[in-house]
């Protein structure tokens, strides 16, 4: 009999209690130390011995508000972008070809107080990543010419960011809850100021603020802190300390008067922000204000989505969350909805934020919050990435690299008191600011593979009588299990008029079961630490539920029963269609998302590729309760089912206990739907305009199944072309033409057919020559064989992000369960290396001719709007 909701509330406080001692607080396991070298440098190294990756992250104290003389130019953000283009001894693209070559992956990005630079690459390897990021922070060269290009290159990506509407809103947020401060400028910088920077503006800068004293250096991975810290002494010893920067930033006065903001946009939703004055990173009420945000608006058992989302229905999403920065912060609780429920969801939140200031929270729901603190905590350990990000930020900003660890210590010592005395000194009307950003229509109504993969242990597979496949993998590094079921399904396997049903399927399927209402399942979820989700894709769906190994046996009673009972109650099916219909408007707020859609339009007619995963209005309208049961009763079956438990587990009890609960179920036979395509035999092509900055161009073509010889052809091929940083489309598109920010390719393999494509974000100046230049890059693929260092580096590249994606437990149970349920086998991923490597030149120059024929493929281009249009 399963536990009832209540049953698990009266142990639940004891538990948690118990859990965040300091005794039991899950502290991290890696051992780690932090040294400051003669020049200033502060280094961190972290131990992480079961990781086959190493993460070797420098982070420097320059972000958009401390440019400056610059301020407002977005100066720190080209600067991150320039270290990239070369120093005195790499030339334009070697860098990122450098580490790709190696099978690592590298990256930077801007914030308001920081800018870090990421390179994560395998453990044997890492001197190769230590070498490139001491070469581009001490070495940069920055040549005018490359200046010039990348200047374009961000142009574009304002450009993308004015496109984007949620971006839109967050600065307008910023600018409106400071006013002095330099939080209020945008990080990429305003075009006008942008456009003033030279060349010796950026070596002023990079000369200024890239110095040993001025950063933190944090390694984390499958190191030994002694040979590691021995290198980087070596490696920046000619590392000149230089004048410290002194952070003197005009700090925001204290915000005595309510105030409000509307906006439109080319959009049919409503977004809002409401913002009020918090506090800064190291202010002692940050722990009661982060549990204060779980508690309002983090999950789905939480305060507003239960009463606005659930009850009123009047959002389509709604969240809280308290941004702490180095200098002071903001509480903010943002929402999407209909532009009509606007003054009503403002009043409910207001009333909502009242509620907590007048009354205060319960005893359940405070140690929730805590749990939850805890669960993100430990899940976040799994990875040298996480690990080495935030122990370089937690050092360069709270002055301790533990930080984070003593932050979840100190989560335990909230109360309800302190939840009540920070709700009435912050969330209140003379801290608030409310922005809004309407639809243009509106009006408004008021002035407010190899042993890296199987690093613990090996995969087990046990199959029962009745068809049904489990996968057992025990691996206690971590106090963490995945539970997943996975089936063949998704959109293939709808009827068209009833597309969007296996998405409406997945998303109301853990909104209830016999035994647990969707109120029941959301408390339990946010209260243990538990994450409960489904997903359905074109070819699959699932239900998985990750969480902390103590927790299994609720865990698995929630698994049985949804997979066994679930009720898809009609008061949240009706609500998740109307969420999907929603989703559906928003298509035309995103360029490449639409761009997208219509291309598998224009290429398929028959095949489901050519639908979207949430249907259409009228087929989404259709569906009943009765039709997701039916679709979940037929698919859900043993001989249609792999059920993966891998992580901290014992692999006996655990088959026991599968075998015990699902054994019974009877065996029937499933037959799955099969397609063709009609081949095409001309150029396609289509164009669209939106109101948008920026214009793409997309090219789409018929690529093979999963089951092909070609597939991994085809990968190698799509990466050659596309692939981020040192693609060919990167080198001689966005390095050459200059005004394409994002662009790239891909390919997209299915049971029966597959597509390959490549897209570019440019101005529409450039779209022509960008299509040019494109084909061009195809056409050389069809007459020339690769080089033995290109290709060898893109297999470097493709098996080393391959093998990042399986750092966990829970990223190798859903590689492993799809291609155990799509008849691959579980260990399929093992053999990807070797896959990749038998690929020759011979086999990427008769694929091109085969897959990539510019006389028979689909081309799609969305333009901005023409100014008359807008006019209209």
């Amino acid at each position: 009999m399963p536990f009832k909701f209540k049953d698990v509330l009266c142990v639940f406080i004891c538990v948690v209690i118990l859990l965040l001692s300091p005794k039991n607080a899950f502290s991290s396991q890696y051992k780690s130390a932090k040294h400051v070298l003669d020049n200033g440098l502060t280094v961190i190294i972290t131990e992480m011995p079961t990781n086959s990756f190493v993460s070797v992250y420098a982070l420097t104290k320059a972000g958009s508000a401390t440019e400056g003389k610059y301020l407002g130019s977005g100066i720190s953000h080209f600067l991150e972008h320039m270290l990239f283009k070369g120093t005195e001894t790499r030339g334009v693209g070697v860098i990122s070809e450098a580490i790709q070559a190696v099978g690592g992956g590298i990256n930077a990005s801007t914030s308001f107080d920081y800018t870090i630079y990421t390179i994560d690459v395998p453990k044997e390897k890492f001197d190769v990543g230590l070498d490139i990021v001491s070469d581009m922070v001490m070495n940069s060269i920055f040549d005018p010419k490359e200046v010039e290009k990348e200047q374009e290159v961000i142009f574009g990506e304002m450009r993308l960011h004015n496109d984007n509407p949620d971006r839109r809103l967050s600065q307008l947020t910023f600018s409106n809850i400071y006013i002095n401060h330099p939080y209020r400028h945008p990080v990429i910088g305003y075009k006008d100021l942008f456009a003033k920077i030279t060349r010796d503006d950026l070596f002023d800068y990079y000369q200024t603020y890239y110095s040993p004293n001025n950063m933190v250096l944090s390694i984390a991975g499958g190191i030994k802190i002694d040979e590691v810290l021995g290198k980087v002494e070596k490696t920046f010893k000619d590392f000149k300390r230089r004048t410290p920067v002194d952070r003197n930033l005009p700090q925001e006065p204290q915000q005595i008067t309510s105030r409000r903001y509307d906006d439109t946009y080319p959009t049919d939703l409503t977004r809002i922000s409401i913002a009020y004055s918090s506090v800064n990173l190291l202010d002692p009420d940050l722990y009661a204000l982060d549990v204060l945000a779980k508690i309002l608006g983090d999950g789905e058992s939480s305060r507003l989505y239960q009463e606005l989302y659930k009850n009123k229905q009047l959002v389509y999403n709604i969240n809280a969350y308290n941004y702490t920065p180095i200098d002071r912060g903001a509480f903010e609780i943002s929402a999407l909805l209909d532009d009509k429920n606007l003054e009503e969801t403002l009043k409910e939140i207001l009333n909502q934020v009242k509620q907590i200031r007048d009354k205060g929270v319960n005893t359940e729901e405070l140690e929730k919050a805590k749990r939850q603190v805890l669960s993100d905590h430990v899940h976040a350990l799994q990875t040298t990435s996480h690990v080495a990000r935030s122990h370089a930020i937690d050092e360069a900003y709270a002055g301790d690299y533990r930080f984070s660890q003593k932050y979840v210590e100190a989560v335990k010592d909230v109360g309800m008191d302190d939840i009540k005395r920070v709700a009435n000194h912050y969330l209140v009307e003379e801290r608030r600011t409310i922005v809004s950003l309407r639809p243009e229509s509106s009006q408004a109504k008021s002035d407010e593979a190899s042993d890296q993969y199987n690093r613990v242990g090996d995969i087990e597979k046990i199959q029962l009588e009745n068809g049904l496949i489990i996968l057992i993998r025990e691996d206690h590094s971590l106090p963490l299990v995945t539970l997943r079921a996975v089936f063949q399904g998704g959109a293939r396997q709808e009827e068209e008029e009833l597309a969007g049903l296996s998405t409406l399927m997945s998303e109301v399927w853990t909104k209830g079961s016999k035994s647990y209402t969707s109120e029941e399942l959301a408390e339990i979820s946010d209260s243990l630490g538990m994450s409960l989700g489904s997903f359905s894709g074109r070819n699959s769906f699932g239900l998985n539920i990750s969480l902390l190994s103590e927790d299994l046996k609720t865990a698995f009673q929630i698994f049985e029963d949804l997979l066994k009972s679930p009720t898809f109650p009609q008061k949240e099916m009706d609500q998740i269609k109307e969420n999907m219909k929603v989703a559906l408007k928003q298509r035309e707020d995103n360029i490449s998302s639409y761009t997208s859609f219509r291309l598998k339009q224009l290429l398929f007619k028959n095949h489901p590729l050519r639908r979207d995963l949430n249907g259409t209005v009228e087929s989404i309208d259709q569906i009943t309760r009765e039709d997701v049961k039916s679709f979940f009763d037929k698919f859900v079956t043993p001989s249609n089912m792999v059920i993966t438990v891998f992580g901290d587990v014992d692999k006996e009890k655990v088959l026991a206990e599968v075998r015990s609960h699902f054994s019974q179920i009877k065996k029937k036979e499933l037959a799955l739907s099969q397609y063709n395509e009609k081949v095409i035999d001309q150029v396609l092509e289509e164009e669209y305009r939106l109101d948008k900055q920026q214009a793409m161009l997309l090219f789409g073509f018929f690529g093979p199944d999963f089951n092909s010889p070609d597939r991994y052809t085809i990968e190698v091929l799509s990466a050659v072309l596309g692939s981020s940083f040192s693609g060919r489309m990167f080198t001689n598109i966005r390095d050459k033409l200059g005004k394409a920010y994002t662009l790239g390719g891909s390919y997209v393999p299915g049971p029966d057919l597959g597509m390959v494509y490549f897209y570019v974000l440019t101005d529409e100046a450039s779209v022509d020559k960008t299509k040019e230049l494109l084909e061009k890059e195809i056409k050389d693929l069809q007459t020339t064989h690769l080089k033995d260092e290109e290709l060898q580096n893109i297999k470097t590249y493709l098996k080393g992000g391959f093998k990042r994606g399986l750092q966990t437990s829970g990223q190798i149970s859903l590689t492993s369960a799809l291609d155990e349920v799509y008849g691959l086998g579980f260990d399929e991923y093992l053999k990807y290396d070797q896959y990749i490597d038998q690929v020759s030149k011979e086999d990427l120059l008769k694929a091109a001719q085969q897959y990539l024929n510019l006389q028979t493929m689909a081309v799609v281009i969305t333009r901005p709007l023409d100014k008359k249009d807008k006019d209209e």
